[in-house]
């Protein structure tokens, strides 16, 4: 939903529009837990943007350390964030502690999929690397072995 205000120098409205959750998150008035949570899910973690998804991740952390009873709407979207940012432990814990308050969540139970898979992919990766290294250290340590007996 969009919000029209407005303008002060001129009547009417103004030529632009902001959603809601922003609106209610950007007005002079003291933060409601609601609307700054739909801005933090709405508005950043979905961004294409790093710097906004982290922004969205901090403001769901206060919003879950300071209202208990919205904890349960933040879990999936922390997971998420956090899934988004890379931060898979983090993910995987929010996910997690959702599960267990809502074992048949469709949406946590693709997400924990999702977060197994990219840590499985990581983890191949990271034991790629660390083979190469391995590899690579035997042959240079070769070389300095044959080196070492020429003389």
């Amino acid at each position: 939903m969009l919000v029209f205000k407005r303008s002060s120098t001129m009547p009417g409205y103004v030529p632009y529009a902001l959603p809601t959750g922003l609106y209610d998150y950007l007005r002079p008035l003291p933060h409601l837990p609601q609307s700054k949570l739909t801005w933090s899910y709405q508005g950043l973690i979905k961004s294409s943007a790093r710097t906004e998804q982290q922004e969205g991740v901090r403001l769901l952390s206060e919003i879950f350390r300071t209202s208990p009873e919205r904890r349960r709407e933040c879990l999936y979207y922390l997971a998420l964030g956090n899934y988004k940012l890379g931060n898979y432990a983090e993910a995987r814990r929010y996910n997690d502690l959702l599960l267990d308050k809502e074992p048949n969540n469709l949406q946590a139970g693709s997400l924990r999929s999702l977060i197994d898979d990219k840590v499985a992919k990581e983890g191949l990766i990271g034991v790629a690397i660390l083979g190469g290294v391995a590899v690579a250290a035997g042959i240079v340590g070769g070389m300095i072995f044959r080196g070492s007996k020429r003389r």
